[in-house]
């Protein structure tokens, strides 16, 4: 079960988050305080690994609290939509014969814990109608009417007898006849059943078998349960578990036995105490265990004058060996592990116990006879370290597939340490899916920005999710520009091949035409060419000076409207004299006068698009359709309509088709993608000519 997308409602300062879309890596990004922290714990109380129930009076809106709570049944915190795979698929359809799987579920958490699941498609459970056990009963009815008197027995009580038997018949098929549907009416054909097997004499034997034999098949069917809450239960057995860790969750390398007793016992949800409880599962030892084991009997026995027996000293020695043993089998088991998730640098985990004290010891292969403890290393490496306990056990125990959500990771860790992170994220999340939150524009990926879901406060204090664009928020924006920029800085300095072109819009289309190029056998961009979006058509020319500070020369590609045609005239004159083949205008390649990225989807094709990314319900006319370019077909429509597109319309329309098309595997038609080869292939040229 891979989750699609999200929702939180009525959680802390998330009123309603609407519906956010989750890729394989998704990060959360924002100020402190905007909300970002509230979305992962939602989350992780929807499904948590290890338990964590919701909490209304600490969970629920304060400043609604008093005005709506009252029934917790009432309302839910927490919406998850899984797009279900063939396998589970599969695995339904041997639970339930005859009935075609859903291809998603969207599972609901209540305040109460309670699970409810909507299916999608949703099944069509068959109805059993009544009619033939009514016609059963009535074809017995006219029989009771005609039977023959029983030897000397006298008209008047051969009357009766046909008419008791014919009154009851007639009864139960009005009575069932004003049920429409017999499901979930087992009893009632039971009693039927056990009504109609005592009328059973030699005369009515035929009678009553013939009626049985009508309404065996349809109580067999009433027996069986049906379809879809079995289909539902299943899909809350086999839901993932979310694992929650933040930073407050990092271990100590000294940890105190007694006084973690006192708080495992007192706080067991404090993240610390979370973590090094976390430590002792792996170790399969309890905190307990470890003090038990590390008690001395000859010393007690001293301190009370007594006399030490061999007895006890050898109790003794088997209490420390068992210690010693375990301990030295989970500092293997763990160092094992850790070194084949955590590749950067072989390190040696060893855990001791001294007495009342639990101690953690690491070396690594650059100084391998050197022990530190565990919080004279890194920031990062306590980080890693502390994380992949909770992980490990966490995961687990849920014994199932884990959805890991990482709150503020790796804050302690150098810029270009974080940004090893984010591959290491990548790696990660090929099993397991991955939410973090962050701040630092190091831990943004620069080149999937459509995995970006930005979080701003607003002036009431509640929080919003931005989907489908940027939001105004300086603060908010701020890494997210930085992010790009340092992606931009590193082409720079890093590719040789550089792509200028206008904006975001031109940024996500290319990409993902040309890994569906590529996919296809096609020619696409160069795998050497590195994308960089501009900001706008005035900023292509500034960014391009800043390569040609470098010598380097970058091609340039440019929209054929008037304000793509300007620009390549102005940079022919100055900055291009002599290289007019490294500009690139997608009029001329597709031979379409004033032709856009856009146009590589074609009008019909992007109005789809741009209807589900804005909620639109826009069509074209013939009047439309001579409007002239793609986007300008649209801008009709929309005109016509009195529907006024928003800023940005254009790279919210592209980044749907990025989540549509790349996240579920599906493909351009064949006349999208020969279109985007001529491009590709005049792109590919122009990194030829002399720069």
């Amino acid at each position: 079960m891979k989750v699609t997308r999200f929702r939180v409602e009525n959680f802390r300062n998330i009123d309603d988050s609407g519906w956010i879309p989750v890729n394989r890596v998704t990060a959360f990004v924002g100020r402190n305080e905007s909300g970002k922290t509230t979305l992962l714990k939602a989350l992780h109380k929807f499904n948590p690994a290890t338990a964590e129930p919701v909490n209304p009076q600490r969970d629920f809106p304060r400043d609604r609290f008093t005005s709506d709570f009252d029934d917790p049944a009432k309302w839910s915190f927490c919406s998850v939509e899984f797009e279900l795979d063939e396998a589970f698929r599969a695995d339904i359809r041997s639970l339930v014969d005859g009935v075609e799987p859903p291809v998603s579920a969207i599972c609901t958490r209540w305040y109460d814990g309670d699970l409810s699941v909507e299916l999608s498609p949703e099944i069509a459970e068959g109805s059993l109608p009544p009619s033939e056990i009514a016609a059963g009963l009535a074809a017995f009815a006219s029989s009771a009417r005609r039977l023959e008197k029983v030897g000397d027995e006298g008209e008047d009580a051969a009357a009766e007898r046909r008419s008791t038997l014919a009154t009851w018949a007639t009864g139960w098929r009005d009575r069932l006849n004003g049920v429409a549907d017999l499901t979930g009416h087992a009893e009632l054909l039971e009693t039927l059943r056990e009504e109609a097997e005592p009328r059973s004499t030699p005369q009515t034997a035929d009678m009553v078998e013939t009626l049985l034999n009508v309404i065996e098949p349809v109580w067999s069917a009433v027996q069986k349960d049906p379809a879809g809450p079995q289909i539902k239960a299943l899909i809350a057995e086999r839901m993932p578990v979310f694992v929650y860790f933040e930073n407050f969750g990092i271990l100590d390398s000294a940890i105190y036995l007694p006084r973690f007793l006192e708080d495992q016992e007192a706080t067991p949800s404090d993240p610390r105490v979370r973590t090094i409880s976390a430590m002792f599962k792996h170790v399969r030892l309890s905190a307990d265990d470890i003090a038990s084991l590390a008690r001395e009997e000859a010393r007690e026995q001293r301190a009370v004058g007594a006399a030490v027996t061999a007895q006890v000293i050898e109790r003794d020695r088997q209490r420390k060996d068992e210690r010693a043993i375990k301990l030295s089998s989970a500092s293997l088991d763990i160092t094992r592990k850790f070194s084949a998730w955590w590749s950067q640098r072989r390190h040696h985990i060893r855990y001791d116990a001294d007495g009342d004290y639990f101690r953690i010891w690491v070396s690594d292969d650059r100084r391998p006879g050197v022990e530190i403890e565990l919080e004279e290393r890194s920031k990062g490496f306590q980080w890693f370290f502390s994380f992949y306990l909770v992980f490990l056990v966490e995961a687990e125990e849920g014994h199932k597939h884990a959805v890991l959500l990482l709150d503020e990771p790796g804050i302690h860790l150098h810029p270009t340490a974080q940004q090893e992170l984010i591959s290491f994220f990548d790696n990660l999340s090929e099993k397991n899916q991955l939410l973090y939150s962050t701040h630092s524009p190091f831990l943004i990926d620069g080149e999937n920005l459509h995995r970006i879901r930005p979080v701003v406060e607003d002036e009431t204090g509640h929080s919003h999710i931005s989907v489908g664009e940027w939001p105004r928020d300086r603060d908010t924006i701020f890494p997210l520009q930085a992010a790009a920029g340092y992606a931009m800085v590193r082409g720079l300095f890093q590719h040789r091949d550089n792509l200028l072109v206008e904006g975001m819009t031109d940024y996500y289309l290319l990409t993902l035409l040309a890994q569906q190029a590529r996919a296809s056998g096609r020619e696409s961009l160069s795998e050497e060419i590195y994308v960089t979006p501009c900001g706008g058509t005035k900023m292509v020319g500034h960014l391009a000076s800043l390569f040609l500070g470098q010598d380097v020369r970058p091609v340039i590609l440019l929209d054929g409207d008037a304000a793509g045609t300007s620009r390549r005239d102005a940079l022919t004159k100055e900055l291009y004299t002599g290289h007019p083949g490294r500009i690139v205008m997608v009029d001329e390649v597709l031979s379409e006068p004033s032709a856009e990225i856009e146009d590589l989807l074609g009008a019909e094709l992007l109005l789809d698009a741009a209807n589900a990314a804005l909620g639109l319900k826009l069509k074209l006319t013939e009047a439309d359709r001579s409007a002239g370019n793609s986007v300008a077909q649209i801008v009709a429509a929309a005109k016509r309509g009195k529907v006024v597109l928003p800023d940005g319309w254009k790279p919210t329309t592209a980044l749907h088709l990025v989540r549509q098309w790349a996240e579920r595997g599906e493909r351009f038609p064949d006349e999208v993608l020969s279109r985007a080869q001529l491009l590709f292939r005049a792109i590919n040229t122009a990194f030829a000519q002399p720069s």
